[in-house]
């Protein structure tokens, strides 16, 4: 058994080959560093060229760090070869590098490509190099095909990495338009999680009911727990996540109850978190429900286009979509739109 290896790659992303690979290296050594070797420009450079956010190192470390917290033999780390002329050059300089971050000594290298066969023996004279061949494993997949094709390669992607991958739908609108329905019935087609609306029920939770003494401490903690809500949503999503109303909204009722917006509030508010608003219009019969206070057309028709401008105001346009009609002609628009966002064929 070796007392330290490592196992490096960029793991942009991370997938269960990676991982298979690391829990195998990691029975033969007391010790493993996975390091994560960085190149800020050219990871955010191949993450553009997929259509894909910059996939930051710190990402990638805390979505390998989740996988292995339990696991204390195995430590991740970062080296930043931004300043290393790109690989295949920059072998002294990424080698240096590398006794830096591994300060130990390294015994043994995991690899599964061929061609670091001679450098690290170059480099690193008194270190084995164990190599396996990735193609002939349990998980034949690389990163850069998973770049490639995200949604159809989901299932390799680490649990942990999922929430930024997920596609993201917002539901949002006035009272009584059938967010909630919609919400959940989208997220049951789909096989995947939602997220409710947090002010729903905070009353009843928070207030005894009394919607009459709302402070502005209040929406903070609305948006709050509807960020960790949603949160909780991603962690769980397949493919695709749905939400039940955001920070806007929040807002939009501060405005409402208080007399005024709320800054802590609007420290909730990003419209990059999403891939699309299903913005359900005013249109559809106003129910009742204990809590809805504005059921009068003309009032909704003005409170509705004033919902409509904060998320304007809030950079949501090129995203927001307007959707109405009745319940069935609603759904089937919302189906037509998750299914463009997943790529998948309408039959």
């Amino acid at each position: 058994m070796y007392t330290t290896g490592v196992y490096f790659g960029r793991f942009c992303p991370p997938h269960r080959g990676h991982l298979y690979q690391i829990i195998e290296a990691s029975t033969r050594c007391e010790k493993l560093v996975v390091v994560i070797s960085d190149n800020r420009d050219q990871t955010a450079r191949i993450c553009l060229e997929a259509g894909l956010p910059n996939i930051t190192y710190q990402l990638r470390k805390q979505w390998l760090a989740q996988q292995v917290q339990d696991m204390e033999h195995i430590q991740v780390r970062v080296l930043d070869e931004t300043d290393i002329p790109e690989y295949p050059a920059g072998w002294p300089q990424w080698a240096q590098r590398m006794k830096e971050v591994v300060p130990e000594g390294i015994d043994a290298f995991f690899v599964g490509d061929r061609e670091y066969d001679e450098p690290l023996t170059r480099y690193f004279p008194g270190s084995r190099v164990e190599r396996y061949d990735p193609a002939q494993g349990r998980y034949p997949i690389t990163a850069a095909e998973i770049r490639r094709d995200i949604l159809n390669n989901w299932h390799y992607i680490l649990g942990s990495a999922r929430p930024f991958f997920a596609k993201k739908v917002l539901i949002a609108g006035t009272e009584s338009c059938g967010k909630t329905t919609l919400t959940k019935c989208l997220a049951k087609l789909y096989n995947t999680s939602w997220s409710e609306e947090v002010g729903r029920y905070y009353a009843h939770q928070y207030l005894g009911g009394d919607e009459t003494i709302y402070t502005d401490e209040d929406f903070a903690r609305m948006a709050y727990l509807q960020a960790e809500q949603d949160y909780r949503a991603m962690r769980t999503a397949n493919k695709v996540t749905f939400f039940d109303t955001d920070a806007v909204v929040t807002d939009y009722y501060s405005e409402l109850y208080m007399g005024h917006r709320n800054h802590l509030v609007e420290a909730f508010i990003s419209p990059e978190k999403y891939d699309v608003l299903l913005y359900l219009q005013p249109d559809v019969r106003w129910v009742a429900d204990g809590q809805r206070l504005n059921g009068d057309q003309e009032r909704r028709e003005r409170l509705d286009r004033r919902l409509q401008d904060m998320y304007r105001e809030f950079g949501f346009g090129d995203k927001m979509v307007l959707v109405g009609g009745d319940y069935s002609r609603r759904l089937a628009t919302a189906v037509e739109i998750v299914d463009s966002l997943l790529k998948l064929k309408q039959k």
